[in-house]
């Protein structure tokens, strides 16, 4: 009877050994994924709320996703799973760091950034890339692209279980994507910025005809006017970019998957 006890035992102790090695491993994609993701990398939100969100959705993943571990060496597991990770994260970080870079391109052409002239330290404004930046978090919501964000999340473990990710064809991956931000943020800047140099040529010919005009003030309102007018009569070209962006999220998450299979 104490022989059939210990052996009982033994299997549970195994058993649970097994979930917690499966939890933490869980748990350290989920906490370098949520870090990444600028829904919640924000500097505003509490560190007590990002690892309370990090050890929940840990909890919930762990008796449904199924893996097997390969043996190796705790580092190079440690190694893969932070690359595997960070490239995840950074295929839904893309859309944000475009808009943002977009909405200094179009705070430029403005002249919303003249405060850095003014006062280099404190004189930076950044108020058309929050603005597009709240835009494009209602927008994620509203389209329930965080569920689809969870779903590929959660499938990641079995189609990369921890320790199996191949790295090489990544790298070329990863630099692909630094391209595909650019030319996103140019989508989103487009309208604004070809209307302000249309503007900036006829006040350079208005110069010309009436050099008494002091243009230099004259056209900071004209440009803040103007580019506002245009950014809500492009707020339609700006959704559809924007939801085929979400739509290329989602399959480079999953082009991330398929090429660290890869053997």
């Amino acid at each position: 009877m104490n022989n059939k006890m210990d052996i009982v035992g033994m299997i549970n102790s195994g058993l649970v050994s097994k979930q917690i090695v499966s939890f933490l491993l869980v748990l350290l994609r989920t906490s370098i994924f949520m870090s990444i993701i600028p829904l919640f990398s924000s500097k505003n939100s509490p560190a007590q709320f990002k690892l309370a969100i990090a050890v929940a959705l840990a909890f919930v993943l762990t008796p449904i996703v199924q893996f097997e571990i390969t043996p190796e060496s705790f580092f190079t597991l440690i190694v893969r799973e932070i690359i595997l990770s960070m490239l995840l994260g950074s295929a839904v970080r893309f859309i944000f760091v475009a808009v943002n870079m977009a909405g200094q391109m179009m705070s430029n052409g403005m002249a919303l950034s003249i405060a850095t002239s003014f006062d280099p330290e404190f004189g930076q404004s950044a108020e058309i890339s929050r603005l597009l930046g709240i835009l494009v978090t209602l927008l994620f919501f509203a389209v329930n692209a965080h569920h689809d964000l969870i779903y590929i999340f959660a499938k990641s473990f079995e189609i990369l279980p921890p320790g199996q990710l191949n790295i090489n064809n990544l790298m070329i991956n990863a630099i692909f994507g630094g391209f595909k931000v650019f030319v996103l943020a140019i989508k989103i800047g487009a309208p604004v910025m070809i209307v302000m140099v249309v503007l900036n040529f006829l006040l350079g010919f208005l110069y010309k005809a009436s050099p008494q005009i002091n243009i230099f003030f004259v056209s900071f309102p004209l440009f803040i006017m103007v580019g506002l007018m245009v950014m809500m009569l492009s707020i339609p070209t700006f959704y559809n970019v924007m939801i085929n962006a979400i739509e290329d999220m989602k399959y480079e998450m999953h082009n991330v998957l398929k090429l660290g299979k890869v053997k």
